[in-house]
This record gives structure tokens, sequence and C-alpha cells, in this order.
């Protein structure tokens, strides 16, 4: 093979592999950015997680309230997540769950399939479940778990500017009790996702707006 036909092949080896490298970078970094945000998101729940469960934080729910530790806990949110307001009320959701996991039948023998919604240990967890904001209504019922519903649905109407949306994960929501679900357990589940929508269409209006003048009466 002559000389000139061998660098003609390498130079037309050199421009494909050019080429190709110009399709991939944008399709790598596209990949590797994605990849980072929910790297991002998961460690903002973890922290937001450790705040709710620190011995600071129960001494700031005991001296200003448990409505105004909601606030506490957003603004929390908000700087962990640079101020984004859609990626804190996210945070917000699954940094106050109050379930280690749920389970759901399938319709055939009615097998159970469980699936789990954090790594904490039995321990941190019982803490920071402990340490959750509870007296959020206006009577002294336990309502700490109200919290996720208030912040997924603010998340859920926030993203996407209105109520529709949100009212059909409810919907959602309900068919999910068909099949053993139980993430609804009483109407009060119901008034905190009502919440949640006022809260996350009232910060399209005004990004200042907090959690607490929502369960204040």
């Amino acid at each position: 093979m002559k000389l000139r036909t061998i660098i003609h092949i390498y130079q037309s080896l050199m421009s494909a592999l050019y080429k190709l490298k110009l399709l991939l970078i944008p399709i790598l970094i596209s990949y590797v950015n994605s990849q980072s945000l929910i790297d991002n998101k998961i460690s903002y729940v973890h922290k937001l997680r450790d705040f709710i469960r620190s011995e600071n934080f129960k001494r700031l729910k005991e001296k200003f309230g448990d409505v105004h530790a909601i606030d506490i806990i957003y603004k929390k949110s908000l700087v962990l997540c640079n101020y984004d307001i859609e990626n804190a009320l996210l945070v917000c959701g699954f940094a106050t769950l109050d379930h280690r996991k749920i389970e759901f039948k399938l319709p055939i023998m009615g097998l159970k399939i469980p699936l789990i919604l954090t790594s904490e240990s039995k321990e941190n967890f019982k803490k920071r479940i402990a340490n959750l904001p509870s007296k959020i209504f206006s009577d002294t019922l336990d309502d700490k778990d109200k919290l996720q519903h208030f912040f997924f649905s603010a998340y859920i109407t926030y993203k996407n500017m209105g109520r529709k949306t949100a009212d059909k994960i409810g919907l959602l929501i309900e068919e999910g009790e068909k099949i053993g679900l139980n993430l609804v357990r009483d109407e009060r589940d119901i008034i905190a996702n009502r919440l949640g929508q006022n809260f996350g269409l009232s910060l399209h209006k005004n990004p200042f707006t907090l959690p607490s003048r929502f369960f204040k009466k």
C-alpha cells in the first residue's frame, strides 16, 4: 500500500472520529448534567433530613412552634437548593416522608411488593419522624404525616402553574388505594393537599411566601 494511500485513510479516520466526538460530547455533557442534578437533589434530601433530626432543629421547633418550624424546613431547603423554589419544594416533600416503605398488591394472588422510600437506619428514621412538626392545624391531632402531602402538592402545582395536574395526581393516589398503596389516610390528607396547592399557586405571585401562612387560622 502506497504511503499516500495510508495517509489518506488516516486523515479520513481522524476526520470521522472528530465528527463523532462533536456529536457525542453534547450528549455526554447532557447526560452528566442530568445525573449531576439528580445526585444533587438526593444529596439535598439527605442534608435536609439530617437537619430535621438535629438537636438544633428540635430546639427551634420548641422555641417558635410547629407551624413556624415548617417555615424553617422550607427555608433550609431553599438554601440547599440555591433558592430554586421548584427543587426546594420537591426536596421538602422527600425529606418529610413519614413512610419507610409502601406496599402495593398485585391483582394476582394478592402478592405485596414493597417499595423502599428511604435509606435511613431505623434509628435515624425514628428520630427524624419524632422531630417533624405535628401540631400544624388548629387542633391538637398529630398531623406530621400531612407535611409530605402539603409539599408534594405545592411542588406539582408550582411546576405546572395550576391545580389541574395536582388534582389528577390526587385522583391517581385515590386509585392507588385500590391496589393497597394507602397514600391517603383521611380527609385531613386532602386538606393538606389543597393547602399545598394554594401555596404552590401563591409562590408564582410572591416567591417570598412561606408555608405558615396557609396553616394559620
